[in-house]
């Protein structure tokens, strides 16, 4: 059973390797990867900073969705039971 493995992975590599094709990949500059980074700690502390401040304003939101979603339901309910009476 090992042989068997080892001929399967001996195989397997062989067939990648005739068949495998040059990567053209390029790499980010380190001033270039640098300056993106702080871009990007600049617009996480923003989105952050945003989040935040209106957090009361966001959950106040979300429950009032919620409400709404769960207002709609319980009307459903009830009026199919004022239509079994």
């Amino acid at each position: 059973m090992n042989k068997q493995i080892l001929k399967l992975s001996l195989w397997i590599t062989v067939v990648c390797l005739i068949f495998a094709r040059p990567a053209y990949a390029g790499y980010i500059d380190p001033n270039t990867g640098g300056m993106l980074f702080q871009v990007l700690a600049v617009i996480f502390g923003v989105l952050s900073g945003i989040i935040l401040i209106f957090s009361s304003r966001i959950k106040m939101l979300i429950y009032r969705i919620i409400r709404m979603v769960n207002g709609s339901k319980g009307e459903e309910s009830s009026q199919a039971d004022n239509g079994k009476e």
